[in-house]
């Protein structure tokens, strides 16, 4: 359920439920099945731990809302350099849950192996209605492009990387480049929000395809039932933003995610691909919802993510 338990999610034991038609026929599909073994455990929890080959720099304003500030954490190389790509790093919880720190295991580890990343807070559901959340990301794309050269950070290859619900607004927001109802207000609303690439785990592309007791979640998020308004359901849905101008779309999914079916991230990429635009596919065996806070899944996830930011994250010319 999209409505994340991080907490109980990791002494709760997911079945082994392989997936046999997407492991067999993904290929078929363009999906790459990426071989892993073994079940999230408490043991098999990925903690953060700082790293030598990182620099963190905490608590950085990168949008205001009135009185309201959004911070971001940095995650550098600790080798000086230039010209690396950055990613903003979004968060999952049902859009409910707004604590940056839980994504600090990945930032780092997209960090250890060259790209710099943020780990951003964003409004929640209940702070900010849609598309409040969406507009964060953005701002948090146009506060790292306005601060590259500060940073190392190449400007024209800035991408955007989510879990379960933060993967629907990091790819939302990397679909949909010079939306101006997206944009918001939180600054720099003279630089672009335009992402040059998007890693997308446990996507929910199409929200009017998912289970009820996630339909409640995304009503939650979107303040209103698809009875209600079925149109902001489709528009709030990455699977309605595809057009062959987007950006390259890398889609990590577990085979034994019962909570957001692997379907959610096929589907997509086959449309992705037939509308012309570039999509890949990594179905992970075994692998449940949240495989990027468990090993053996976290690093097969971050070194797929990390060669992917460094080889797409490329100039686009759809720029506002």
């Amino acid at each position: 359920m999209l409505t994340w338990r991080f907490r109980s999610c990791r002494s709760v034991r997911i079945r082994k439920r392989v997936l046999l038609c997407l492991v067999f026929f993904g290929p078929c599909l363009g999906a790459t099945v990426v071989e892993a073994q073994g079940e999230p455990s408490e043991k098999n929890f990925v903690e953060y731990r700082p790293s030598t080959l990182v620099r963190v720099i905490p608590d950085l304003v990168y949008a205001k809302y009135g009185n309201r500030t959004l911070l971001l954490d940095l995650y550098l190389p600790s080798q000086p350099g230039q010209g690396r790509p950055g990613v903003i790093v979004v968060r999952g919880g049902g859009w409910m849950v707004n604590d940056r720190k839980r994504y600090a295991h990945v930032a780092s580890a997209l960090a250890e192996k060259g790209v710099a990343a943020a780990c951003i807070e964003y409004r929640t559901a209940e702070e900010a209605a849609f598309p409040g959340a969406i507009q964060d990301v953005k701002a948090a794309v146009r506060w790292m492009r306005a601060s590259a050269a500060r940073y190392g950070i190449d400007s024209h290859a800035i991408g955007a990387l989510g879990g379960s619900s933060g993967a629907h607004m990091a790819l939302l927001a990397g679909l949909t480049a010079g939306v101006a109802e997206l944009e918001g207000s939180g600054g720099h609303e003279n630089v672009s929000s335009l992402i040059q690439a998007v890693v997308a785990m446990a996507t929910p592309a199409d929200l009017l395809s998912l289970n009820a007791n996630n339909k409640l979640t995304v009503g939650t998020f979107l303040h209103v039932t698809p009875e209600q308004d079925e149109q902001k359901w489709r528009w709030a849905s990455p699977v309605n933003h595809v057009t062959a101008g987007g950006p390259p779309v890398l889609l990590l999914h577990g085979t034994a995610d019962d909570s957001v079916p692997p379907s959610q991230s096929v589907d997509f990429a086959r449309l992705y691909r037939e509308a012309g635009a570039n999509a890949e596919v990594g179905l992970l065996p075994g692998a449940p919802h949240a495989f990027w806070n468990y090993r053996p899944w976290f690093s097969e996830a971050m070194d797929r993510a990390a060669t992917f930011f460094l080889r797409v994250a490329k100039p686009r010319t759809d720029s506002r």
